[in-house]
């Protein structure tokens, strides 16, 4: 069995959404201090790195993170490798994406945009792309981008098409390693009452 982490580290200096909360680390209670453990306060934004996205994200009064159904995020998913900024229908129409589906588009194989050199994957959805996986009834959409928007427009249309039609989204993967299509994906969110995301750690796992 091979286990690829497909997740963003989670440190001060990475880089995240423009306008987010940066990611910061407090002591509370170390050895050096003289106390018997080591204890951190963490401040963190819920669509921190690699992270999924909640429908009330994008949709007043939609459903939060720890009420997603957990089989949104483990279980058989697909890695579809694209060389293209844009994904668009006929590219999954082409690949013959099916109900119940999770699938994971890769779009930046060489690793370039790791969001650690602070540089942002431009890779999006169309919106008919995203139509035809709403209409598809996949249950998990993700992406080696921070977002599966157009960051410039950013309207947040994509997001209520697919969340809308119950597709759970996850954001912010690091997909170079995954060169293979079929996988066993386990991206479970933290189940933080009443958020509307979270971060997560995503694996593949390959047998």
């Amino acid at each position: 069995m091979k286990i690829i982490d497909i997740s963003q580290e989670i440190r001060s200096d990475m880089t995240v959404y423009p306008g987010d909360p940066r990611f910061h680390s407090q002591v509370s209670a170390s050895f050096k201090q003289g106390d018997m453990c080591e204890v951190s306060e963490l401040t963190i934004g819920s669509h921190c790195g690699t992270h999924v996205d909640a429908p009330l994200h994008m949709i007043p009064g939609g459903a939060t993170i720890e009420s997603m159904p957990l089989e949104c995020f483990i279980g058989p998913c697909r890695v579809l490798t694209f060389a293209a900024q844009v994904i668009t229908e006929k590219m999954l129409i082409d690949c013959q994406v099916a109900e119940g589906e999770r699938i994971l588009l890769r779009t930046d194989p060489k690793g370039e945009y790791r969001p650690r050199n602070g540089h942002f994957n431009p890779a999006v959805l169309s919106m008919r792309a995203a139509q035809y996986l709403a209409q598809q009834h996949v249950r998990l959409v993700g992406i080696d981008s921070p977002t599966v928007e157009n960051m410039e427009i950013c309207d947040g249309e994509i997001h209520r098409t697919l969340l809308g039609a119950g597709v759970a989204i996850l954001e912010g993967l690091l997909l170079e390693k995954a060169t293979g299509e079929h996988y066993f994906l386990s991206a479970l969110p933290l189940s933080l009452t009443g958020e509307n995301g979270a971060p997560c750690r995503a694996v593949l796992i390959e047998e």
